[in-house]
């Protein structure tokens, strides 16, 4: 019985690398991924972005791969930068953000931090969808080369 399942998981991890997995719907894919996890939807990054992936019918597993720089060590960073940035744009100073007037803050931060996400959010998405676009370039070359060409960029 267990086999009978993992071998089924198999064929849908399979299934899901495959689904739109030229370089370019992947670099899309990942970008898509990387904006969905600069925005403020702390614990729904991951599913953000796969459903951004179905709307936009790109690869969701990528997509989803592209979310994960929401992730502990880099959440935080993201979300200062986008916050400080979206206020010195505002209103041309930076935030001084202080542990004592924090809550009387968070309505301002929140919507620094929600309009920092298409600056900050768009250029990790642009850098991000670039890389793994050169990556899967870099991989179709590689699997041509050894005669197993699986996809090709029209």
């Amino acid at each position: 019985m267990f086999h009978r399942l993992w071998e089924k998981l198999k064929i849908l991890w399979k299934l899901a690398k495959s689904e739109r997995a030229t370089p370019r719907e992947i670099g899309w894919a990942v970008a898509i991924g990387a904006f969905a996890g600069c925005t403020p939807a702390l614990g729904f990054h991951g599913p953000l972005a796969m459903g951004l992936a179905t709307l936009a019918r790109k690869n969701r597993i990528f997509a989803w791969f592209g979310s994960r720089i929401s992730n502990f060590v880099f959440l935080p960073f993201i979300a200062l930068t986008e916050i400080q940035l979206s206020h010195r744009l505002r209103t041309g100073a930076w935030v001084a953000i202080d542990r004592a007037h924090i809550v009387n803050q968070a309505p301002d931060l929140i919507f620094d931090w929600c309009l920092g996400t298409l600056p900050v959010g768009g250029t990790l998405a642009l850098l991000l969808g670039l890389m793994a676009y050169t990556l899967a370039r870099m991989r179709v070359a590689r699997q041509s080369a050894r005669g197993h060409f699986e996809h090709h960029e029209p």
